[in-house]
C-alpha cells in the first residue's frame, strides 16, 4: 500500500516544495531518488508528458525508458498507450523504418492488452507510417481495423478520425463507393459527438467527390442539407465554401439560374458575414464567376466591364496565388467567346505548359481542346491530332472510372435496399411466429379447462350416484318398517296398508349438461436477389510529396520544434507553402478540394496564433 502511495507523496511535494528548479528539472530529480518500479512508472508519465509540451530532444529517451519499464512491469496498455508519442515522433523526423518496426513489435502484444482501444491507437499511427509509405492499400486495412476496434471500446471521436483517414485514403485508391460511405459516416459521427465543424468538413469532401465523378444531384442534394447545418451553426464560411461548390455543381448543369440565385447568396454573405481574412477570396471568386456567368448567358457587353474589373482588382490588390487558374481559365473563355485569338492563345499555353500543375483535369481538358481548335484552324493539323488524342485518352479514362463507380454507388444503395427488405421480411416472420406462439398457448389453455370440466361432470355425477343409492337404501327401510306396522295393527288392516302404499310411491328426480369451442390462425410472404462490386487504382501523385519533405527537411525540423501540436496535414500543408505553392497547388497535391485547403490554413492560423492581419504565408517563409 505505502508503495502505491510513494508516486503521490512525490508529486505533492513537487507541487507544493519551494524548489527554485523547473518542473522538468525537479521530475528528473525525483525519478533518479526513487527505487521503486511502479513509481518510476508513475514519475515517467508525468515527465514524458513535460518533454513532449515543452517538444524537448529528451523526450525520446525517457518515452523509451518509460515503454521498457512499462514492459517490465507488464502494464502493457500503458506501454501502449505512451508508444503512441514516440512512434509519432518517428514518423514527424522521417524515421519510418523506427516507427514501423516498434508499432509492429507493440502489435505483438495484442493478446496481453486489457483495453481494446490499445491495439486500436497502435494500427492508427502504422496507417499513417503506411500512408507516408505509400502503401495505401495496407494503410486503409489499418484504418478500418483501427475503427471497428474505437467503436467497441466506445471512443467514437477516433472512430469518427479513423474512419475520416480511411475516406482520404480510399479517394486516393479511386474506391469511390468506400470513400462515400466513409464520409457519411464519419460525418454523422461528427455531428454526434458535437464536433459541428468537422462534420461539414466530412461532409464537403463527400459533396466534392460526387462532382468529380458526376453525382452532381447528389453532390446538390447534400450540399442544401449542409447549408442548413451550417446556417443552424452560424458557421459562415462554411456556408460560404458549401456555396462555391454549389455554383460549380450548377456551372456544370448549365442551370444558370441556380447559379445566379448562389452568387448572389454568396455575395450577400461575403459582404455581410465573413472574416476579413476570407473576404479577398470570395470576392476573386464572386467576380470570376460573374464573369463566366455573363459569358454563359451571351451578355458580352456585361463580361467586358466585370474582365476589366477584376484586371482592376487584381493590380490594386494582390490577387491570391492559388486562385489564378480560376482566372486564367476564365479570360480564356471571354477571349474564347469574342473570337480574340491573339489574346487567348498566350492564356492556353500558359495553363497547359507553364502553369506549375495548377490546372485542374477539366480546366486542362478544356484548354486542350480550345488550343487543338486554333492548331486546326490555322493549318497545324499534326499539333491539333497530338492534343485531341490526349484529350480523347484523358475523357475515356474519366468515363471509364465514372461509370465503374456509378454502377457500385447505384449497386450499393440496391443492396441497401435489399437488406431493408431482407429486415422487414424477419420482422414479419418473426411477428408470424410470435402470433403462432401465442396461439398455441391458447389451445393448451382451452384444453386444461377441458380437462378441468370433464373431471368436475365426473365427480358431479358420482356424488350424485351415492345421493341416489342412499335415497335408495332409505326407501327400502322404509317399506320394511311399513310391512312391520302392517301386520302389528290388525286393527287398522287394509286402511293402513293403502296409506302407506300410496305415501311410499311419492319420491324421484335428476339433470344434465355439456360444453365446445373452437379456435384458428394467420400466414405471410417474400422476395430479392444480389450483385457484386469492384474497384479501381490510381496512388501517384504522393511520390512528389515525399520529394518535397525531403527538401524541405531543416524548415519542417524547425516547424515541429516551435509548433509541437500541429498535425501531419498541418506540417504537409506548411511545406507546401514554403516552397510557395498556390492553394490550388496544395489542393491538387493532396487531391482534395478548395474547401478543404482553406479550412486547413485557417486552422493552422489559430494554432501559430496569427492574427487576422497577420499572413500565413509570409510568417512561413521567416522560419
Amino acid at each position: 500500500m505505502l508503495k502505491r502511495l510513494l508516486p503521490y507523496l512525490f508529486l505533492i511535494l513537487f507541487f507544493y516544495s519551494g524548489h527554485t528548479q523547473n518542473k522538468i528539472d525537479s521530475l528528473k530529480n525525483i525519478l533518479e531518488k526513487t527505487t521503486d518500479s511502479l513509481s518510476q512508472l508513475t514519475i515517467l508519465n508525468t515527465l514524458t508528458k513535460e518533454l513532449i509540451k515543452s517538444n524537448s530532444k529528451e523526450k525520446e529517451n525517457y518515452l523509451k525508458e518509460y515503454i521498457k519499464l512499462a514492459s517490465s512491469l507488464k502494464e502493457y496498455d500503458l506501454m501502449a498507450s505512451k508508444s503512441r508519442f514516440l512512434i509519432q515522433y518517428y514518423i514527424y523526423n522521417g524515421k519510418l523504418k523506427e516507427a514501423k518496426a516498434l508499432s509492429d513489435s507493440l502489435l505483438s502484444y495484442t493478446s496481453q492488452f486489457k483495453k481494446l482501444d490499445s491495439e486500436a491507437h497502435l494500427l492508427l499511427k502504422r496507417a499513417a507510417i503506411y500512408f507516408t509509405e505509400e502503401k495505401f492499400t495496407k494503410a486503409n486495412e489499418d484504418y478500418k481495423k483501427s475503427y471497428d476496434l474505437f467503436i467497441k471500446s466506445g471512443d467514437s471521436i477516433f472512430a469518427a478520425d479513423a474512419l475520416f483517414f480511411s475516406a482520404q485514403v480510399s479517394t486516393d485508391l479511386n474506391e469511390f463507393v468506400d470513400a462515400v460511405n466513409s464520409y457519411k459516416t464519419a460525418s454523422n459521427l461528427y455531428e454526434k459527438l458535437g464536433d459541428h465543424g468537422y462534420a461539414l468538413r466530412a461532409g464537403s469532401e463527400l459533396i466534392s467527390l460526387y462532382n468529380v465523378n458526376g453525382f452532381l444531384e447528389k453532390s446538390i442534394e447534400e450540399n442544401d442539407r449542409l447549408i442548413k447545418k451550417a446556417k443552424a451553426n452560424k458557421d459562415f464560411n462554411a456556408n460560404a465554401s458549401l456555396l462555391g461548390l454549389k455554383i460549380n455543381a450548377y456551372s456544370k448543369q448549365k442551370r444558370f439560374d441556380k447559379v445566379r440565385e448562389a452568387l448572389d447568396k454568396l455575395t450577400k454573405i461575403t459582404n455581410e458575414d465573413l472574416d476579413e481574412s476570407w473576404q479577398g477570396y470570395y470576392s476573386t471568386f464572386i467576380l470570376v464567376n460573374e464573369l463566366q456567368y455573363a459569358i454563359n448567358t451571351n451578355d458580352l457587353t456585361k463580361a467586358k466591364i466585370l474582365l476589366q474589373q477584376l484586371d482592376e482588382f487584381a493590380s490594386s490588390k494582390q490577387l491570391p496565388s492559388y486562385i489564378e487558374t480560376d482566372v486564367l481559365n476564365v479570360k480564356a473563355n471571354y477571349y474564347a467567346a469574342i473570337e480574340d485569338t491573339k489574346s487567348l492563345l498566350p492564356i492556353l499555353e500558359k495553363l497547359l505548359f507553364h502553369n506549375g500543375g495548377k490546372t485542374n483535369t477539366d480546366v486542362e481538358l478544356k484548354s486542350r481542346q480550345k488550343l487543338a481548335d486554333i492548331y486546326s484552324q490555322r493549318g497545324q493539323f499534326k499539333d491539333a491530332l497530338k492534343l485531341y488524342k490526349i484529350n480523347t485518352k484523358i475523357k475515356d479514362s474519366i468515363y471509364t472510372n465514372q461509370k465503374t463507380n456509378a454502377f457500385l454507388y447505384y449497386q450499393t444503395e440496391y443492396e441497401t435496399e435489399r437488406r431493408l427488405r431482407e429486415l422487414i421480411k424477419q420482422d414479419a416472420e418473426i411477428e408470424k411466429l410470435e402470433s403462432d406462439k401465442a396461439l398455441v398457448v391458447t389451445r393448451r389453455n382451452y384444453q386444461f379447462a377441458g380437462i378441468i370440466i370433464f373431471f368436475l361432470i365426473a365427480i358431479s355425477f358420482f356424488y350424485y350416484r351415492h345421493q341416489q343409492k342412499i335415497k335408495e337404501q332409505a326407501y327400502q327401510n322404509l317399506l320394511l318398517n311399513n310391512k312391520i306396522a302392517t301386520k302389528s295393527e290388525e286393527i287398522n288392516g287394509l286402511l293402513s296398508e293403502t296409506i302407506q302404499h300410496i305415501k311410499s310411491k311419492e319420491r324421484i328426480a335428476e339433470n344434465l349438461q355439456k360444453l365446445s369451442n373452437e379456435t384458428e390462425g394467420i400466414t405471410l410472404r417474400s422476395i430479392i436477389a444480389d450483385l457484386k462490386a469492384d474497384k479501381l487504382e490510381d496512388s501517384k501523385i504522393l511520390v512528389l510529396k515525399k520529394n518535397i519533405e525531403t527538401l524541405n527537411y531543416e524548415f519542417l525540423k524547425a516547424l515541429k520544434q516551435q509548433h509541437p501540436t500541429l498535425t501531419k496535414t498541418d506540417i504537409e500543408v506548411c511545406s507546401f507553402i514554403k516552397i510557395g505553392l498556390s492553394r490550388k497547388e496544395i489542393a491538387n497535391l493532396r487531391k482534395t478540394s478548395m474547401d478543404a485547403i482553406k479550412s486547413t490554413r485557417f486552422r493552422l492560423k489559430k494554432k501559430l496564433q496569427l492574427s487576422k492581419d497577420d499572413s500565413l504565408d509570409d510568417y512561413i517563409r521567416t522560419l
